[in-house]
């Protein structure tokens, strides 16, 4: 359409320039000429603004179109960058309040029953409390000293007058006792004994050093018996612990004693460094204990003539009853033992016996025990240490393991039995049996070595046996 209004325009001036040219035709066909060429115009002008306003509809429609596309996709991504974003932010959240709850976790664990744990804390201190029922009365008239916490400590022995002190655990205004202090019954006089009943905590340094009462009593309780606190009591004919969690600080009792009884009964503890050294002590009785005895606790107690272990688990320290006893008779019987070297080196032993579930003696243990002349060692495992009986110049006889069993676990390591000069037999039982070397050179001439029923000269088994 556009086309042909363009070419009738075109004509339309064609025809006016022809007719001006030839001077032919009236004013009125001139003006009619241009009526026509100017309808044409307007109708060109019409049609070309109809179409341009399609056009413009057309675009404005395709506009609005893509706007609306345009709009959607903003939408669009608007929706899922908020998905998104809501995601990331509900995972981060998640992670927030998993790591609040980890923390928390740490901070204040739960538990599945806080009174059942309330409980069982309970009852380990119910446990490591022994508690004793008795007849004892506590002893009156000790001077206190408040701790102003519902604690006190008994400074001094006040206006007490009695001969068998029984310390109380509680001041008469009821504060619970954690301390005998310093020096509170040092050097004390015309006193027999001295007893503590369920005591709980510590008695100071020095507490009893120099007293002349002739007995002292522990029952029950978890006593902290701290450095000196009944050193050099040397009226003391009686050191007895019974059903207690014991600790004995170094020197707690040491230069004790007059010909005295020490004995254990029912206990669990420590025995620290020397707390029994240098003791005047006739006999040591140790009874269904467990014990950690360390280094020289019981080191020259020189007068024994009686150390007996039974039902008992025990583990020492270097020297821990390094040259104690006077010809004393040692017997442990259904022990489990574990005895670090020189345990009872130059100790004064007329005779061993071991019987048990095992018996680990380490290096030179009983070397040079010269009185020592039997040893019978009866246990389901035994180990004997380098140079374990090393120059014990009497010893005449060894037995271990000697029994029915054919399970038994025996080593004697290197040197066990060097230089034993009247040792002339030694039998040892059935089992796993290991013998290091040179373990009886040394040793009587005439010596006969029975392993698991077979006879062996000392000389057969500088070698070593396997």
């Amino acid at each position: 359409m556009y086309k042909k209004l363009e070419a009738l325009k075109i004509l339309s001036a064609v025809i006016m320039m022809f007719l001006c040219l030839s001077g032919c035709g009236s004013k009125g066909d001139i003006n009619a000429a241009a009526n026509e060429s100017s309808l044409a115009d307007t109708a060109l002008e019409t049609e070309t603004g109809a179409e341009t306003e399609t056009e413009a509809e057309t675009k404005i429609e395709e506009k609005t179109k893509t706007e609306e596309e345009t709009d959607t996709e903003e939408e669009t991504k608007t929706e899922e960058e908020t998905e998104t974003e809501t995601e990331t932010k509900t995972e981060a959240e998640t992670e927030k309040e998993t790591e609040n709850n980890e923390v928390s976790s740490k901070e204040n664990p739960v538990t599945e029953d806080p009174s059942q744990e309330v409980a069982s804390d309970a009852e380990e201190k119910t446990e490591s409390i022994r508690v004793v029922e008795t007849d004892l009365k506590p002893s009156e008239g000790f001077e206190f000293e408040s701790n102003g916490d519902g604690t006190c400590t008994i400074t001094g022995i006040g206006t007490c007058t009695d001969e068998n002190i029984v310390i109380p655990v509680e001041s008469p205004d009821g504060d619970i006792v954690t301390l005998i202090d310093e020096y509170a019954f040092y050097s004390l006089e015309d006193v027999e004994s001295v007893t503590l009943v369920n005591y709980n905590y510590e008695v100071g340094e020095n507490a009893f050093q120099y007293g002349e009462f002739t007995a002292v009593n522990i029952i029950g309780g978890s006593p902290v018996i701290k450095e000196s606190a009944f050193s050099t009591c040397e009226d003391l004919t009686l050191i007895s612990f019974s059903d207690c969690n014991i600790q004995a600080e170094e020197y707690a009792f040491y230069s004790c004693g007059k010909d005295a009884d020490v004995t254990f009964s029912n206990c669990t503890g420590t025995i620290e460094e020397y707390a029994f050294e240098y003791g005047d002590f006739l006999s040591l009785t140790i009874n269904n204990c467990e014990f950690t005895i360390e280094k020289s606790a019981f080191s020259s107690c020189e007068n024994l003539t009686s150390i007996v272990f039974t039902d008992s688990i025990l583990e020492t320290e270097e020297y821990a009853f390094y040259s104690c006893g006077d010809s004393a008779k040692v017997e442990m019987n259904n022990c489990s033992l574990v005895f670090d070297d020189r345990t009872f080196q130059y100790s004064s032993i007329e005779s061993l016996t071991i019987t048990g579930s095992q018996a680990d003696i380490g290096e030179s243990v009983f070397s040079s025990c010269e009185d020592l002349a039997v040893v019978n060692i009866d246990c389901d495992s035994v180990v004997l240490g380098e140079y374990a009986f090393y120059s014990c110049e009497d010893l005449e006889s060894v037995t271990i393991c000697k029994n029915a069993k054919s399970d038994n676990e025996i080593k004697v390591d290197d040197r066990a039995f060097q230089y034993c000069e009247k040792l002339e037999t030694a039998a040892i039982g059935n089992g796993n049996v290991e013998i290091g070397e040179f373990v009886f050179s040394g040793c009587a001439a005439n010596l006969i070595i029975n392993v698991a029923g077979k006879d062996y000269t000392a000389d057969a088994v500088n070698d070593g046996l396997k």
